[in-house]
């Protein structure tokens, strides 16, 4: 089945927002499956924010027990991830300072 541009897009701005992919699926894209979606949001370069958070935790464990040309590897796709967090983090922001003002008019 193919995914129109609007439920991709959609896909992915949930997904940006932090919601969890298993969520997406269940609560707003019954019709497609859990890969399918996955795969919309990964090919984009998105990533749901607990995802992020479970690679970094997932990598800062394999540092602990690596060698130190690993180390080097793990630090640099960590620094990758928090950025990553930090601008979704920083639009989100963007997002609710709009929502905030159009609700005060």
């Amino acid at each position: 089945m193919d995914i129109s541009k609007k439920d991709t897009a959609n896909m992915q701005r949930l997904a940006q927002e932090g919601k969890q992919v298993a969520k997406i699926q269940k609560e707003d894209f019954p019709n497609y499956t859990y890969e399918q979606i996955y795969a919309v949001i990964y090919e984009a370069g998105g990533r749901a924010a607990q995802g992020i958070k479970r690679m970094i935790t997932i990598r800062l464990n394999e540092l602990l027990h690596s060698k130190k040309e690993t180390k080097k590897v793990f630090v640099s796709e960590t620094k990758r991830l928090v950025l990553d967090l930090y601008e979704n983090h920083k639009m989100n922001q963007k997002k609710l300072d709009k929502i905030r003002k159009a609700l005060q008019e």
